[in-house]
């Protein structure tokens, strides 16, 4: 059976994902988000395979991007940070710490964040695919009627971009 519709994945990220690399770059907040039914390719557009060109997905792509732009830009310093997070049966869990009780969402004058959500500074883009991975060992999975290996939670995965200007 063909599918309705069909893309490479360099073509998703392109579409999807580069232009919200490079606005993060420019300093400002962006969200690329995948959500459907269970089976419909969510996790191959999100990861695919990381280490194949034609089929490596958003993420790796993001990851490569990001550190492109940011040693393509000799005016500017720049720290990375990334941070990685799911939400299981309403608890949220840190998916870089698994000894991490369930963490607190709080609100104050500067945003919603996660109250002691552990943070990691990266180099390059292979450092932020190994703790990408590394998180996604950690997360809920189980068996559906559609997909053996089904996540049973939603994650987010926080890539933080700080620039300053370097002086002359």
């Amino acid at each position: 059976m063909t599918p309705f519709f069909s893309s490479e994945q360099q073509e998703i990220f392109a579409e999807t994902a580069f232009p919200v690399c490079e606005n993060v770059i420019q300093g400002y907040n962006g969200t690329i988000f995948a959500y459907g039914q269970t089976g419909t390719g969510k996790t191959f557009t999100i990861t695919g395979v990381p280490d194949d060109n034609v089929n490596k997905g958003i993420m790796p792509r993001s990851f490569e991007n990001i550190f492109q732009q940011i040693q393509s830009d000799s005016k500017k310093q720049y720290l990375v940070r990334v941070s990685y997070l799911e939400i299981y049966n309403e608890e949220i869990r840190d998916l870089l710490n698994k000894k991490s009780p369930k963490l607190d969402l709080r609100d104050k004058d500067t945003g919603v964040y996660v109250k002691d959500l552990s943070t990691f500074v990266v180099k390059k883009p292979e450092d932020m695919m190994r703790v990408f991975s590394e998180g996604n060992i950690n997360r809920h999975v189980g068996a559906t009627n559609m997909n053996e290996h089904s996540s049973r939670s939603h994650s987010v995965f926080t890539i933080t971009v700080e620039s300053s200007e370097m002086d002359d």
